[in-house]
């Protein structure tokens, strides 16, 4: 697949990609969703506040269109004019304007999570290009992006329209009747109409949503080269790594050679592997493997031992067994121990050394 590395966008975003999207506040992401949500609300405020946002309105005009049959026009008493009109305001929609914030929080945190992108209030002085700006709009992209919204519009306007005509006889009748009759029919015939536009809101919200979704994931999309740009700086580059990997490899190898040194005995097999062992009873319930070789190191393990006069004795069997199953610093098994003992006893008879009790 020689064209995939070429730039073809074929493997799945991974999450440092998502991440960094989603820091910069690139997600997926329903208007329509939100906008639908938010009619909900307020049609909810209006079925359990409808009566005591009746009396708040008729307050708040009684205090704007009435007025002593004299007044002294100057600063102080507009000032005042203005300050109880703002207060009767605030009295009779706080509550309402604070039911409709809290509810658009939620709404945006069970779309897309908690999130603060400080990348998106940032100043982006590109956007204030009138000529790029009208080369998004008259893009193919802006067409369709209008064309779908004039759609959703033309759309809800029928639907309000054709409940304007269900409802406009119920409104005839109400002529002559009391301001609260008229003002608890429109609440109702608004309550009905907000859900109505709300359920039309949802189904393209949800269609919408989709569409954002699939959309962000394909945006996202990755070619085999950036993902390997990506693992490199992430991980480092392989040949750092592989150097790495080798240097603690000859860390390692040297703490285990240290180790021959303070060995009881080599076993070899006899030029190609090399296990050095050590048993002090003691200090060990069991013999340890302190270090082991082959090719190469087999040769050094060899080469410390005869510097510090350590044993060597081969056989063949016993060392490709030892070097298949026991690791360094692990004790030898027990089907060994026997075996073990022999070849202690045969170096200590070797050096003329007194043969320790084992536990």
């Amino acid at each position: 697949m020689a064209e995939n590395d070429t730039g073809e966008k074929t493997e799945d975003p991974t999450d440092r990609r998502r991440n960094e999207a989603r820091e910069k506040g690139n997600i997926a992401k329903s208007t329509d969703l939100n906008a639908a949500g938010m009619m909900l609300a307020t049609a909810g405020v209006l079925y359990f506040f409808a009566v005591s946002l009746s009396h708040d309105m008729k307050n708040l005009m009684e205090a704007t269109l009435t007025s002593p049959v004299w007044l002294r026009v100057d600063t102080a008493v507009i000032m005042e004019r203005v300050q109880a009109i703002i207060k009767q305001f605030l009295q009779g929609s706080a509550l309402t304007m604070l039911i409709l914030f809290i509810a658009a929080v939620i709404l945006n945190i069970v779309q897309v999570g908690f999130m603060m992108t400080p990348d998106v209030l940032q100043i982006k002085w590109e956007r204030l290009n009138p000529i790029e700006g009208a080369k998004r709009i008259v893009s193919i992209r802006g067409l369709v992006k209008l064309g779908v919204s004039l759609g959703k519009i033309t759309l809800l306007v029928l639907i309000a329209v054709w409940f304007s005509y269900l409802v406009f006889p119920n409104f005839l009748a109400l002529m002559g009747a009391p301001p609260e009759t008229i003002m608890r029919d429109i609440f109702n015939s608004s309550i009905e109409l907000g859900i109505l536009l709300a359920l039309a809101l949802i189904i393209l919200g949800g269609l919408d949503f989709a569409f954002q979704k699939w959309k962000h994931e394909k945006d996202l999309m990755m070619s085999k080269q950036e993902v390997r740009e990506e693992m490199k700086s992430m991980d480092g580059d392989p040949l750092i790594r592989q150097r790495r990997r080798e240097a603690h490899r000859k860390l390692a190898l040297s703490q285990e050679l240290s180790q021959v040194a303070t060995s009881d005995v080599v076993i070899t097999n006899p030029t190609h592997i090399s296990i050095a062992i050590k048993y002090d009873p003691e200090k060990m319930p069991a013999p340890v493997v302190v270090a082991k070789g082959a090719g190469e190191i087999a040769l050094q393990i060899r080469k410390i031992a005869n510097e510090h006069g350590i044993p060597i004795i081969e056989r063949k069997p016993l060392a490709r067994q030892m070097y298949r199953d026991v690791k360094a610093g692990e004790e030898i098994p027990f089907e060994l121990y026997e075996v073990f003992v022999e070849i202690m006893a045969y170096v200590y008879n070797l050096t003329g050394k007194t043969m320790p009790d084992a536990r």
